[in-house]
């Protein structure tokens, strides 16, 4: 059964962009200059009768986003007391205040004390304010400064797709002078219900008692090589449930679904999470442990993959010799059909065979296990 909350409708060009900010999230776009980025959010601003800011990041002082130290007198149980109080620029006040939209501009190229001072910005940005933010890649970037770990892991960080079709438009129906409204999906009110929806399917993504569970995705920090790239965490796969509700509640199609979620946990782990969101019948390892030779295995290798961790991690919880040795026989019946993988956690599964027990003899596993010392 295919999901019924993903659309079927194919152009929407720039959509995991431009909703996320809509619901206080704010989603970062890299992209070479000239494709349209700020063009595309001014216009926004306008068709929608918002005010329109951009604050591009290099002519801004940290002090220009956190705001200027001044001092102010408090009373405190009658006593006078001055403080430092910070005075924010207009920009800022108004974004506020009034229904504006925001365009974060150049994020690439400022100093890491000017993007520490934005960081502030992103975890909260303005509940009457759409805040976007932009830049090059560090190859493109003038001063190229890349995005720290703890900046990316409070937005949405996708690619900026050029719209050929609207320059097209622009140039013609415009005379290269009126650059057209963008198609941008409004998120209605109530959005917060749909994302019940994908709270929920998250939590049985990482945490449901079945072989499609991937616990070791809760939080799960870049590699060195992997560094400036979205990951999960707490943070990430709420801001991730919030999202998708948003983006289904305007009909988004599965590609700017998928890019959502890789936005915010990485496109590899997005991928699963939206393969195991089409899966309509969940298997529980404990199934599998209770009858493990009748078990039909997947012709997916990712997905017998699954399988077989999950069984793993369920034995290792509750480590019985009946238990383990389930497994074996169950590592058997994945053998028959997916060796390489069997073999590849075999070992893994003797490495928790309990304190003094001693292997059952089971001549359907001697070829699997061959190598193992006193099994023939």
């Amino acid at each position: 059964m295919k999901n019924k909350h993903v659309s079927k409708r194919k152009k929407q060009i720039n959509w995991e962009y431009l909703i996320p900010p809509q619901i206080g999230i704010v989603t970062m776009a890299y992209g070479p200059a000239g494709v349209g980025k700020t063009k595309t959010i001014e216009t926004l601003a306008k068709a929608r009768e918002r005010r329109w800011i951009r604050t591009p990041l290099p002519a801004r002082q940290p002090e220009d986003i956190g705001g200027y130290p001044d001092k102010k007198d408090i009373v405190i149980e009658g006593s006078v007391h001055q403080v430092i109080k910070m005075v924010e620029l207009e920009e800022m006040v108004r974004a506020r205040l009034q229904h504006s939209v925001m365009l974060i501009d150049e994020f690439t190229s400022v100093s890491d004390a000017t993007q520490a001072a934005a960081l502030t910005w992103m975890d909260n940005p303005p509940s009457n304010c759409w805040v976007f933010a932009a830049g090059n890649r560090m190859d493109q970037a003038t001063n190229g400064n890349p995005l720290a770990e703890p900046m990316i892991n409070r937005m949405c960080v996708v690619d900026w797709k050029v719209d050929k079709s609207k320059w097209i438009e622009g140039m013609t129906k415009g005379s290269g002078i009126e650059f057209p409204e963008p198609d941008v999906p409004l998120v209605p009110d109530g959005w917060e219900e749909t994302a019940k929806f994908f709270s929920h399917q998250v939590t049985e993504f990482l945490f449901g008692k079945h072989v499609q569970s991937k616990p070791e995705y809760f939080i799960k920090e870049n590699s060195d090589e992997d560094r400036g790239k979205p990951f999960p965490t707490m943070r990430s796969w709420t801001n991730l449930a919030k999202s998708l509700g948003a983006a289904t509640t305007v009909g988004a199609n599965k590609d700017v679904m998928l890019a959502i979620a890789g936005g915010f946990v990485g496109e590899h782990i997005a991928h699963e999470f939206l393969d195991f969101l089409e899966i309509s019948e969940y298997v529980d390892p404990e199934t599998l442990l209770s009858d493990p030779q009748e078990v039909k295995m997947p012709q997916s290798v990712q997905l017998c993959m699954s399988y077989v961790s999950s069984v793993l991690r369920r034995v290792k919880e509750d480590l019985t010799t009946e238990r383990w040795e389930n497994a074996r026989l169950f590592l058997g019946t994945v053998y028959k059909t997916h060796p390489d993988i069997a073999r590849q956690y075999e070992a893994k599964l003797w490495q928790m065979k309990p304190d003094g027990h001693t292997p059952e003899i089971h001549p359907s596993l001697a070829e699997m296990e061959q190598e193992r010392i006193g099994i023939k």
